[in-house]
């Protein structure tokens, strides 16, 4: 987070003259310091280069992530979908069967059987089912706004981007992204707002944010937190 504290660990070199900075893929963030440096004054320069630190670490966690090894596939015991205030309870079936199929076999429980032991029929199968939970939830509330904000739209699409929540075209289509599910209501209310108001705005113009604002008076804290928020997709979601 933007504001979180930064860690750091102190190492004393009896070869160093001056204080030094340094960030690695391994430790993270150091300190290297003379012998005898009085440590007191450290929060101080980090604070001072907290940007340039900042910078040096998210560089790092990408280069991590080539070296670490993928984890060991499993599908997940439970499925939280906080936009429609669902918790799903999964249970896995493994069968010879060359496919995997997700069913809702009661409230709030999933069964998933076939070939869970592959993953990527296993994502796919959930993909699809997280693509009907949008079409079944969110289709009906991005119309129910549509209504609300007099911007209409034509058609709807459900995809699964990696990089956007959402999208509008200039034939005033509008696409949703079944990761919406992961958020919190007003964060999907939000993104259905910003897409819906393009209908009148095809761009981030004033006038376009003042259209939004009036919809959406909370919108500035909503989108500074959006890049973030990609933080609450699952793996096997992504």
């Amino acid at each position: 987070m933007p504001n979180s504290p930064l860690h750091y660990r102190v190492r004393v070199s009896a070869r160093s003259r001056n204080i030094r900075l340094r960030v690695t893929v391994r430790h993270g963030l150091e300190v290297i310091v003379p012998r005898d440096y009085d440590t007191g004054g450290i929060p101080a320069i980090i604070e001072r280069k907290k940007h340039w630190i900042r910078a040096a670490l998210e560089r790092a966690y990408v280069h991590r992530k080539f070296f670490e090894p993928e984890p060991t596939w499993s599908l997940p015991q439970q499925i939280s979908l906080p936009a429609i205030s669902q918790v799903w309870h999964v249970t896995a079936r493994e069968s010879p069967a060359a496919s995997v199929t997700v069913r809702e076999v009661g409230p709030n429980e999933l069964l998933v059987f076939g070939a869970i032991h592959n993953e990527q029929k296993s994502r796919e199968s959930l993909a699809r089912w997280l693509m009907r939970k949008t079409r079944q939830h969110l289709v009906p509330r991005l119309k129910q706004l549509s209504e609300l904000t007099g911007l209409r739209h034509r058609r709807t699409f459900v995809k699964r981007p990696r990089t956007r929540w959402a999208s509008c075209s200039r034939h005033k289509s509008v696409s949703l992204n079944a990761k919406l599910l992961f958020l919190p209501p007003a964060y999907v209310d939000y993104v259905m707002i910003h897409e819906l108001c393009h209908l009148a705005e095809m761009n981030h113009s004033k006038r376009f944010w003042g259209l939004v604002a009036g919809y959406s008076p909370g919108y500035k804290s909503l989108d500074m937190q959006l890049r973030e928020m990609w933080k609450t997709v699952p793996r096997w979601a992504n």
